[in-house]
């Protein structure tokens, strides 16, 4: 089933429309994906507005069996028993459902083409180009207006009270571009290319401010000590009052990093029930591997980790690997290295403006290699 059947059935699930086919469906689909639904369960309480740990943690268990027992339930009821599961786990699900088809999304691929919102229903309806400007929707309670990469939320009623549903859209930009997005309380959000948002198109008068990120994201807070800002990535969480910071999140590469630039900034890890918070000072990184379930923290230069928020793609004793992810998701290309020795070598440089074989032949004048471009595809290969 396509990944946007899947996503209408799931909002017909949530809003009590969804028939017994329907059900079987997801419940189905879930099953086959109960790894990634369990890590997207340690996202629910930022989605929700929950704060209290021990009510998060208390939702996560009761969550997790009751996704257990629609196995057992279906096993031995058939469909009828579906239908009572439905009636009993819809109230549990609608704090995890929601932030667990994020996650399925963060395992496909970001889309090539142009900016994307994406709908709470699941649906698709804004092409945003840099060409566009004008209103690109509004409600009662909100407008959105484009100018250029920039795009902005304003609330325009005060409606939503501190318990009421949040409705969420998905900013989504695609390798070789970059946007920037205000959201509805003033926060500034600079969204890095290859990278995604989700967010409340206007958040709640009380409570925290929560948003979920995949890929990399520059954020300038809008200070309100009442509603304090989290911005969630599936295995960390920068939770803040107003400071500026910079979240690295992407699928393919090995850590999880957050560097602080102004203010300060509190870490968790959200799969740690009895972890400590780890406070940051300005000018350091908090860093994540999921396959050694370390974090660690270290004094940094945060010049080389945020250069990309004004166009410059800037390398410090980074190895080519690593290298070569950026240059893929800045140029929207494809790169094989074929050359050992050059994906080991670590290079330093700064480009702006540069083409793609500009960089490259900057990089061959330190380790000498061969290149050869295919379309979208390039490839490395050892000197002849």
């Amino acid at each position: 089933m396509k990944k946007r059947e899947m996503k209408i059935i799931i909002h017909k699930f949530l809003n009590h429309t969804a028939t017994e086919e329907e059900i079987g469906l997801l419940t189905d689909w879930a099953k086959e994906n109960r790894s990634a639904f369990r890590k997207e369960v340690e996202l629910h309480h930022f989605i929700t507005g929950a704060t209290e740990k021990e009510r998060a943690e208390h939702l996560k268990k009761e969550l997790l069996a009751n996704f257990d027992q629609v196995n057992m339930v279906k096993r031995r009821r058939g469909k009828n028993g579906l239908l009572k599961y439905a009636a009993v786990f819809v109230g549990l699900i609608t704090f995890g459902v929601y932030s667990y088809f994020i996650l399925i999304d963060s395992k496909t691929a970001i889309p090539t083409q142009e900016v994307t919102i994406t709908l709470e229903d699941g649906s698709t309806r804004e092409t945003l180009n840099e060409e566009t400007s004008g209103i690109v929707s509004k409600s009662s309670t909100y407008i959105v207006e484009q100018e250029g990469t920039r795009i902005s939320y304003k609330k325009v009623a005060s409606d939503q009270n501190s318990g009421g549903p949040l409705i969420y859209n998905t900013l989504e930009v695609p390798y070789g571009k970059k946007f920037q997005l205000e959201l509805s309380d003033g926060t500034e959000v600079y969204l890095n290319s290859g990278s995604s948002l989700t967010y409340p198109v206007v958040f709640n008068e009380r409570g925290p401010r929560n948003v979920v990120l995949r890929g990399e994201a520059y954020f300038t807070v809008t200070s309100d000590s009442l509603r304090p800002f989290s911005v969630s990535t599936g295995f960390l969480d920068a939770n803040v009052l107003g400071t500026e910071f910079n979240v690295s999140n992407y699928a393919d590469d090995n850590h999880v990093k957050i560097v602080l630039v102004e203010g300060s900034l509190s870490v968790d890890q959200n799969n740690v029930t009895d972890g400590q918070a780890l406070l940051l000072k300005p000018n350091q990184l908090a860093s994540y591997s999921d396959s050694d379930k370390k974090l660690v923290v270290e004094n940094i230069d945060v010049s080389s980790y945020i250069a990309w928020k004004e166009g410059v793609l800037l390398f410090k004793n980074e190895d080519f690997h690593n290298i070569t992810k950026k240059l893929e998701r800045h140029f929207d290309i494809e790169i094989e290295i074929n050359d050992l020795g050059v994906g080991k070598e670590r290079y330093t440089g700064r480009f702006k403006t540069e083409t793609i074989e500009e960089v490259l032949r900057a990089f061959q004048r330190i380790k000498d290699f061969d290149y050869t471009v295919n379309e979208k595809k390039i490839t490395i290969n050892p000197k002849k």
